[in-house]
């Protein structure tokens, strides 16, 4: 019969044929439960993707819900606690509480999702059906399971940060690589980085933060992308210290990175910080712990990073390759010494081979390359490297009136599309988003928002200090109220699909008083003393049960039991429906524990619950009233919920109406997903505004504080705004909704945005010459670490690509990338052009208006004292490096001189016109300044010269052992004019002793 349906006609009369009901017409509206006068199923609550014919019936469904409702554990606790072993066998009476009531559910719970997932009529792959279980155990049973690191991701993430940090420092030389590289470091620094972000960890649990899926999936590869940025830049200046700088380097290197380290940390943990205003507990251990963790890298950056690289130091000058065994191997103070016998004489030399003047009063500089920068660019440095690209094509295009014009029209363009972006954009957040794609709860999710835009919510009541006794009409009142809202579930009389508690206690008091009632008639019980006047023991006793107990009720007040005067003269609810209020809490505890089933239906969730009591027919004493109620609920459905913006005029409506009520002395207020999931919106744009003001403001406050410059910090802060907008337009133009996980990312950006700023801000502000020349000089300074920074935090980032949650993917790594590819526009374009247009002023102004410092006096290490010698501004680099690394200023052209006996270049130099080398000493000494720190002021530079060629008189050896002929020398000081003298001297690295004069005089 089963296989050949067709033919059950030649068995069975067309009468006993199966007679299936109209399931469409059955629907609509709605339809009722096996318990018919309580269990009506509203049709928005179990039938989804609806299509109807012409008369409005459902004609067919393409989803299905059902709902159950599972009771408390207070509830479970309360129902068992007095079993015994006859009714439940294994049940211990000692170890039963409400925690192992919740156990007991929860583990129901997961089994009810399991059995229904591996159901025999779940078909997910044949497309026919497929079933969707949920409890509320499975959403925090799977954000438990992926709120675990994921150790191998971690892992991988933090190999390929230390291969690009590697690469992006080598400098290869033959068959390894090369003395000048800092690979090492840069694998120290990733990794020095990494146990930072573990310390950083550590301290977040001890402080009690807690950890979720933000956390555990974002933070350590955020945290990694932004904390090697620092590193970066400390290299790329420790590769030009050591340079320029022979002495001292490590306090030259701190000197020209801290102030940018520090305010660039600074203000992204004051950003995370600042993101802590947001209301959502998740999201705010996201922030503090993505604070704390900035907070160590920057300790490590500024503490224990230096010491690696004073350790690399010593590894450069022993000529020791780097990524050897030795990298950080300390030398022996003998070898210590000869290295630095070995490099102060091939310096000594290099003086000799290429010193070279233009003229008796232009001294140029002594440099470590005999090229000039042009020549450097073409001749050694690739043009498909970033040196390469930066200066023969960045530089000079920036520079050009048309290229600034167009960089202004397209920051304009972006800025007031950025605008547009967020008027338009939209609120919201799905909640399938929220859980791993791949899961049951996500499947389930996806389905329930695809068909149906039903959820519960209760208006809850306040107590103890709430008078229900003789607040019931206004406790209805309410209940209307929140019935008239368009997105209230209704039944055909307009009232609220879901009955609640009182009303049920009402309905169960009125059938009581209907019973009493009958037995008044019938002269069962007596109306002046209440006593009972037929016998209860017969076989069929006249009482029934509902009788009794509503005699005992009406005898019930408060703690008092008294029936004189009260049976068929006090009502247990009177004409106008309300509970007599006398014994209103004793009927509470009769009907919770009598009429238990109606409790649960009306979902009340007393707190706390009436005192124990059962009811003994035989039994004629006091109901125990029950104690004033803290909290009780009561239900609602929601419909036509289908976004976020319908959702939150939902919240605004219904809310309005329960603060009413708590004005007129009901406190209430409204509970349910809806209000928990989409209540933050209410208040999200004025916390977001605050919060953008509030960094924004901190930003412009803490730059101005650290470099004393409100321009250049004003600068800062509007580019770092105008991040922020344009971030905000790419999140509405491409349909990323705004919500608190995108508000965090906005906030954020202010600060993150000062990484890609400050660092041009500062190199802008200790350049020299006019706008445009600082501009090219900040940007030849700052270019690479900058561009490094960006691409390293890009790399973190690119593992967030491979998380399982949507919303990371969606509103932390696409918006997160994207606001680094904005602030790397912003930073290298945008900002150098509008510096190079109106940006502060140079903090140093030499006094003859050119654009380079004159180099400090040469000081007499004999004497410790400077000499007494005229100084004239000059190109200060390399000599003056420590001054300012950013201003790269050509350095001179030398030539090798044709005799080892004499410089021959010196006097060719000096042969010009008298009267061209007076006028140009003149003009030097009128823009020069006078210094003298000898014992006679007046004392001129050759009597110094012939002071110390007294001095000593036997040095001729030494000199022959150095490789220099002392006449040679001599014949180029005595030559050499006086601003040079002081030059010579200082540019002569270390301790090194130069000769002037063939009887072993020397100066030191």
């Amino acid at each position: 019969m089963d296989k050949n349906p067709d033919k059950w006609e030649k068995f069975l009369a067309p009468e006993l044929m199966p007679v299936y009901p109209n399931y469409g017409k059955t629907m609509t509206g709605g339809c009722l439960g096996f318990g018919r006068k309580i269990m009506k199923w509203p049709e928005d609550l179990i039938i989804g993707g609806v299509q109807r014919n012409q008369s409005g019936s459902v004609k067919s469904a393409e989803a299905f819900q059902s709902v159950f409702l599972v009771s408390g554990a207070q509830d479970v606790y309360q129902r068992f606690k007095d079993a015994t072993t006859d009714t439940k066998p294994n049940f211990d009476a000692r170890r039963w509480s409400a925690g192992r009531a919740s156990e007991i559910i929860q583990a129901w719970q997961r089994n009810f999702t399991i059995k229904i997932y591996n159901h025999r009529f779940n078909h997910p792959e044949k497309k026919i059906r497929t079933v969707h279980p949920l409890a509320s155990t499975s959403i925090q049973d799977m954000l438990t399971e992926f709120s675990q690191f994921n150790y191998t991701i971690i892992v991988a993430g933090y190999v390929i940060m230390i291969i690009y940090a590697a690469y992006t420092q080598m400098n290869w030389d033959g068959y390894w690589f090369a003395v000048e590289s800092t690979s090492c470091l840069a694998i120290v620094g990733v990794i020095l980085v990494t146990f930072s972000s573990i310390a950083g960890l550590g301290l977040s649990t001890l402080l009690g933060v807690h950890f979720n899926a933000a956390t555990t999936q974002i933070v350590p590869f955020l945290t990694l992308g932004l904390g090697i940025d620092d590193m970066f830049l400390i290299l790329h200046n420790y590769n030009l210290v050591i340079q320029y700088v022979k002495r001292k380097e490590m306090a030259v290197l701190l000197k020209e990175t801290g102030m940018s380290i520090t305010i660039t940390s600074v203000n992204i943990i004051l950003a995370f910080i600042t993101g802590t205003i947001l209301p959502i507990p998740a999201l705010r251990s996201f922030c503090a712990q993505t604070a704390i963790l900035l907070f160590f890298n920057m300790i490590c950056t500024m503490v224990l990073f230096p010491g690696f690289i004073a350790k690399d130091l010593e590894r450069r000058k022993a000529g020791i390759r780097d990524m050897t065994l030795s990298c950080f191997g300390c030398l022996s103070p003998a070898e210590s010494k000869l290295r630095e016998l070995e490099e102060e004489s091939s310096q000594a030399n290099l003086v000799k081979k290429e010193l070279q003047v233009s003229g008796p009063t232009e001294v140029q500089d002594f440099a470590l390359s005999t090229l000039p920068s042009k020549q450097i660019d073409e001749e050694e440095v690739a043009w498909y490297t970033l040196t390469g690209i930066l200066h023969r094509w960045y530089i000079p295009t920036l520079q050009k009136p048309w290229a600034k014009t167009l960089t202004l029209v397209i920051s304009a363009s972006m800025f007031i599309f950025g605008g547009l972006g967020l008027y338009n954009s939209k609120l919201g957040l799905e909640l399938s988003d929220v859980l791993p794609q791949g899961t049951a709860p996500s499947a389930f999710l996806k389905a329930r928002e695809k068909y149906f835009s039903f959820y519960p919510m209760y208006a809850v009541l306040k107590g103890p200090n709430l008078d229900y006794p003789n607040q019931q009409e206004l406790i209805e009142n309410l209940r209307k109220d929140i019935a008239k809202s368009s997105y209230v579930v209704k039944i055909d009389n307009g009232k609220p699909s879901e009955e609640y508690w009182m009303s049920l206690m009402r309905t169960w008091l009125i059938s009581l008083q209907h019973e009493l009632d009958h037995a008044l008639e019938n002269k069962y019980i007596s109306r002046e003393n209440g006593s009972i006047l037929v016998p209860l023991n017969t076989p069929t006793p006249l009482l029934n049960d509902d009788a009794l107990l509503a005699r005992r009720l009406a005898c019930s007040v408060g703690h008092k039991y008294n029936c004189v005067n009260r049976i068929g003269h006090i009502k247990l609810v009177d004409e106008s429906n309300i509970i007599n209020p006398e014994g209103f809490y004793n009927y509470l505890t009769a009907w919770f524990y009598v009429d238990n089933m109606m409790y649960y239906v009306s979902q009340a969730a007393f707190f706390p619950t009436p005192p124990a009591w059962g009811f003994n027919s035989k039994e004629d004493a006091l109901v125990p009233p029950a104690p004033p109620l803290a909290y009780s609920q009561i239900p609602f459905y929601l419909t036509g919920l289908v976004d976020t913006p319908i959702i939150v005029d939902m919240i605004k409506e219904i809310r309005s109406i329960c603060e009413q009520y708590t004005d007129f002395g009901l406190p209430t207020f409204p509970l349910g997903i809806a209000f928990t999931f989409w209540e933050q919106y209410l208040e999200l744009t004025h916390h977001l505004l605050a919060a953008i003001i509030i960094i924004a403001g901190s930003v412009l406050l803490v730059i101005a504080i650290i470099i004393v410059n409100p321009w250049a910090a004003a600068m800062v802060a509007i580019v770092v705004v105008s991040m922020t907008v344009e971030l905000g337009g790419f999140m509405g133009l491409f349909g990323v909704k705004l919500n608190p996980i995108s508000a965090v990312t906005l906030i954020t950006a202010v600060g993150i945005g000062v990484e890609f700023t400050a660092h041009v801000v500062l190199a802008f502000l200790t350049a020299m010459g006019t706008r445009n020349e600082r501009m090219a000089s900040c940007l030849d300074h700052m270019f690479i670490p900058v561009i490094h920074g960006g691409l390293s935090t890009l790399l973190g980032l690119v593992m967030l690509a491979f998380t399982p949650f949507d919303f990371i993917l969606k509103y932390f790594f696409c918006v997160m990338t994207v606001l680094v590819l904005i602030g790397l526009f912003n930073g290298i374009v945008m900002l150098p052009v509008m510096l190079s247009l109106f940006g502060p002023p140079c903090e140093v102004v030499p006094t003859d208006g050119s654009n380079h410092l004159p180099c400090p006096p040469p000081l007499n290490r004999r004497t410790g004292k400077h000499l007494p010698v005229t100084v004239a501004p000059v190109d200060m680099r390399p000599v003056c490096a420590e001054h300012s690394l950013n201003q790269k200023a050509p350095p001179p052209v030398f030539k090798d001189s044709s005799s080892d006996e004499e410089l021959s270049t010196i006097p060719e130099a000096t042969e010009k016109s008298e009267g061209d080398a007076s006028s140009k000493k003149r003009s030097v000494k009128n823009s020069s300044t006078k210094i003298s720190m000898g014992s006679d002021k007046n004392s001129s530079v050759q009597e110094q010269r012939e002071t110390r060629a007294a001095e000593r008189t036997s040095q001729g050896e030494l000199h022959q052992h150095m490789g220099y002929h002392p006449k040679a020398i001599k014949k180029a000081w005595d030559e050499m004019p006086d601003e040079m003298v002081a030059r010579v001297v200082d540019s002569w690295p270390g301790r090194l002793q130069a000769c002037i004069d063939a009887e072993g005089g020397y100066i030191e």
